[in-house]
């Protein structure tokens, strides 16, 4: 009865610090859904080369960005042991490195959009892809240098004050893309690449906004924690990188899978491109609530372990994936009950509709799997091990997954699993194989370290 009270109180611990990180997290794809839903019905040529673009933009710039994430559980060790000087040499280190990743991904994906020219697509789509990562490019410094200031707030507990900065980027997106994609307002018609402009415009205010709140809060005001900025300090840099190079890395992994995927679908033409990145939206929003939570998870136990308290922390952590699956057994169920209704928010095409249906049902099944593996790969890196994770990505996305999708799609390995629906059978079997590798580190992780301190 006891460890039931327990595991009640935890999590509702970890629910008061992760919703706002979850809901944030929910906003910012809320985002990459508005610009679907508005270029889908804007055109399937604009759906398919926005989308084209996204997903060349996203491998690229989230790989910056997360390596910028181990400041978060950084901060929140500090945090957790009071260590207020630590707080602030941590942020304004972990600033130094963000901005200069901000200068070398915007190169990148100059790079990258100069270099899609050689690749064989639909000769308009490429331009609407082209002309999406030149405009979208200008917020590569700000997106950037956002997990630094972002993750400190999160690390010191204000993650409210990061949730509502975001959902504010959320319904300004709306208005905004709605304007620049279709050229209401007197606002030019841009397309799909409207909505390159709408991001690059409000990444730039919500990078301001979180300094706002880290210089005005009422709870860090007395710290001056943007005042007297250090000069960079190569040892802590170091430091940062070595810890957030494989988170960077673990997310390139993944997201290359799906990514690839879409840029490898897109060669099937319009409509399976367009149905794909239909179905990847709709299965992603709940993807962000389990990475809000896992988050919370890491924030809560690296606190817990900065205050000594290793045992809470392994609580905590443990806490935290069953609450994480049970919400993923919800989303599963409405996935399936409600399949058409969500496609249908996002496309009026009936042969999109119709394949994208077929899509979300393997979102579906890979609800449960691809929400293990966040939680896990979070739970580790309050443990600052976040070099496992990349390893068994690697294995079971490029050496398993994308293989068995290349062959089902493009050379009819199994009838009736060609196209889009052979990459996405892939991308399930992966994610099984690699969220229970994952969850096997863990254990082995926690059991060593125990025995370590007996």
């Amino acid at each position: 009865m006891q460890r039931k009270y327990a595991f009640t109180t935890e999590v509702s611990a970890l629910v008061k610090l992760a919703a706002p990180v979850s809901l944030a997290q929910l906003a910012l794809v809320g985002m990459s859904a508005t610009d679907v839903l508005i270029a889908g019905r804007a055109s399937t040529l604009d759906l398919a080369g926005m989308n084209l673009g996204a997903n060349t933009w996203n491998m690229v710039i989230l790989f910056f960005m997360g390596i910028g994430l181990a400041t978060q559980p950084l901060v929140a060790k500090y945090f957790g042991a009071n260590d207020q000087a630590g707080v602030k040499h941590q942020l304004h280190q972990s600033m130094w490195m963000c901005l200069a990743l901000g200068v070398l991904a915007t190169l990148v994906v100059w790079l990258s959009a100069w270099g899609m020219q050689f690749i064989r697509y639909e000769a308009n789509m490429l331009r609407i892809a082209r002309d999406f990562l030149f405009a979208i490019s200008l917020c590569a410094i700000p997106m950037c240098l956002i997990p630094a200031a972002r993750g400190t707030l999160e690390g010191m507990s204000l993650t409210r004050e990061v949730f509502l900065i975001n959902f504010a980027a959320f319904l300004l997106n709306i208005p905004l893309d709605y304007a620049l994609v279709n050229g209401a307002y007197g606002f030019p018609r841009l397309g799909g690449v409207g909505c390159a402009w709408a991001t690059v415009l409000l990444m730039w205010l919500a990078f301001l906004a979180n300094l706002g709140v880290l210089k005005f809060h009422p709870k860090v005001r007395g710290s001056d924690i943007l005042s007297r900025f250090e000069p960079p300090n190569y040892a802590a840099v170091r430091k940062t990188l070595a810890l957030g190079l494989p988170i960077g890395a673990s997310i390139v992994v993944e997201l290359s899978m799906f990514s690839g995927a879409g840029i490898m679908i897109a060669k099937f033409g319009e409509v399976e491109a367009s149905a794909h990145a239909v179905a990847i939206v709709v299965a992603s929003m709940s993807f962000m609530l389990y990475m809000g939570l896992g988050q919370g998870v890491t924030i809560r136990a690296s606190q817990l372990l900065g205050a000594g308290l290793a045992d809470a922390a392994w609580y905590s952590i443990k806490a935290g994936t069953v609450f994480n699956l049970m919400l993923s057994v919800l989303f599963c169920t409405l996935f399936v009950v409600f399949t058409r209704p969500l496609v249908e928010l996002f496309s009026s095409d009936p042969e999109v509709i119709k394949l994208a249906v077929v899509l979300l049902y393997f979102g579906a099944a890979f609800q449960i799997v691809d929400c293990l593996q966040i939680a896990v790969i979070c739970a580790l890196r309050a443990y600052h091990d976040t070099a496992s994770p990349p390893k068994y990505q690697l294995f079971a996305f490029w050496v398993v997954g994308v293989p068995l999708g290349v062959g089902l799609s493009f050379y009819n390995w199994w009838p009736g699993l060609e196209g889009a629906k052979g990459m996405w059978l892939g991308m399930v079997v992966s994610l099984t194989l690699v969220s229970v590798m994952l969850l096997w580190r863990l254990a082995t992780f926690v059991r060593v370290s125990e025995d370590a301190q007996q």
